[in-house]
């Protein structure tokens, strides 16, 4: 019996008056279990290839594989055009000093320069009395010892420059205390350096550190720089409360240098 037969059976065995029969035919036509799978036969003939099929997408790129060796070098090509030239690079450290050569032969003295003005006025007098100078007067040095444009005039006490510049001078005097008409209170001898032509002018002061009284000594130092007018005239003036007296000191009792400076 086919399946076909056994389906229609099936069927009709449904209704209760064939019981019987279907009883029968379910008996006759019931499967046993399958049974193993036999062993598997030799390959067929390998059939025609079919057509090619559409192509898929493509895939993912993977990853790169490693370098490979490097081949030989290649023949030299053809220089190429130069570029643009490229901005300057930052500057290197300096190299150590190289050591130093030997000193050249002297060459020949140049022409002299004309002499410069300054240190060109100068001059240096001195006194070796024991005159006496009253109050307000001028001090009367009476000796120059070098002169060079600056004169001096031991008559009048009056130095005369006669370029315009700057002027540095020093001075000192050896005076004693000479009043005789007081009880010889004590008082500081004191003297300034004053412009007298072409107008008085006060330059400098200076006086003796201690009051002196009657017959002490002392001496009077001072120095200054002024600016000169072209033509003046300088003198030295005894501005104390009381006259006084030049005492020379070894040798001398008095000294001033003056030199022009620029």
């Amino acid at each position: 019996m086919n399946d076909e037969n056994y389906n229609y059976e099936q069927n009709h065995c449904s209704k209760p008056k064939d019981d019987c029969l279907c009883r029968v035919i379910d008996c006759m036509c019931k499967k046993g279990a399958t049974g193993p799978t036999g062993p598997t036969g030799p390959t067929g003939p390998r059939g025609a290839t079919g057509a090619t099929g559409l192509m898929g997408p493509t895939g993912a790129t993977g990853a790169t594989g490693p370098t490979g060796p490097r081949g030989a070098t290649g023949a030299t090509g053809p220089t190429g055009l130069m570029g643009p030239t490229g901005p300057t690079g930052a500057t290197g450290a300096t190299g150590a000093t190289g050591a130093t050569g030997a000193t050249g032969a002297t060459g020949p003295t140049g022409p002299a320069g004309e002499s410069p003005l300054s240190l060109s006025s100068y001059a240096m007098v001195h006194d070796r009395s024991d005159s006496t100078v009253g109050q307000q007067q001028p001090i009367l040095f009476q000796n120059t010892n070098i002169s060079n444009k600056i004169t001096y005039n031991p008559n009048t006490g009056d130095f005369y420059i006669p370029e315009a510049g700057i002027y540095i001078i020093h001075w000192w005097i050896n005076a004693r205390h000479s009043d005789n008409k007081s009880t010889c209170e004590p008082k500081t001898l004191g003297v300034e350096l004053h412009q007298f032509w072409p107008e008085d002018i006060l330059i400098a002061h200076s006086s003796t550190h201690n009051k002196l009284t009657c017959c002490d000594t002392g001496t009077i130092n001072g120095n200054a720089i002024f600016e000169a007018l072209p033509g003046a005239s300088y003198r030295f003036i005894n501005t104390s409360e009381v006259d006084f007296k030049l005492v020379p000191n070894d040798l001398y009792s008095a000294s001033v240098s003056i030199t022009r400076i620029l």
